[in-house]
């Protein structure tokens, strides 16, 4: 008797995952080559997927560069200043070039970066200036 319920059983087993199989064979194949395809974190909405994380909780991803408008220095701006915080604390500062420079001289004191060339912080210093100062819109 227990040789039959085994049969049954198995039979009912390999009936589920031949429908599980079927239906699957008419979804769209995911290709693993596509960056981030299953994470919903980085997966564009506009391709008729809904992420679930809210926009706010999303990390940052190279292609936006945190929200930072795009002008020459952003990279650099980028990746000097999201480490430690979002570009909402950039947008609220509105500093003039000055108050961008001592603020640079600040964090560089406080914190353990490696040195900054000064190429590198002209560049920081004039995105900002340009793009968050106290008259730009």
């Amino acid at each position: 008797m227990n040789k039959v319920w085994a049969a049954v059983l198995g039979l009912g087993l390999i009936g589920v995952a031949a429908t599980a199989m079927a239906r699957n064979m008419d979804a769209e194949p995911v290709n693993p080559s596509t960056p981030d395809q299953m994470n919903p974190a980085t997966r564009p909405i506009d391709e008729g997927f809904h992420n679930p994380i809210p926009p706010e909780q999303r990390l940052p991803t190279v292609s936006d560069w945190g929200g930072l408008r795009p002008d020459y220095g952003r990279e650099e701006t980028y990746y000097f200043c999201s480490p430690c915080h979002s570009d909402a604390r950039i947008k609220a500062a509105r500093k003039t070039r000055a108050d961008w420079s001592a603020t640079i001289e600040r964090i560089l004191e406080k914190y353990p970066y490696e040195p900054m060339e000064p190429q590198e912080r002209e560049i920081i210093l004039d995105y900002l200036a340009k793009q968050y100062g106290p008259n730009v819109p």
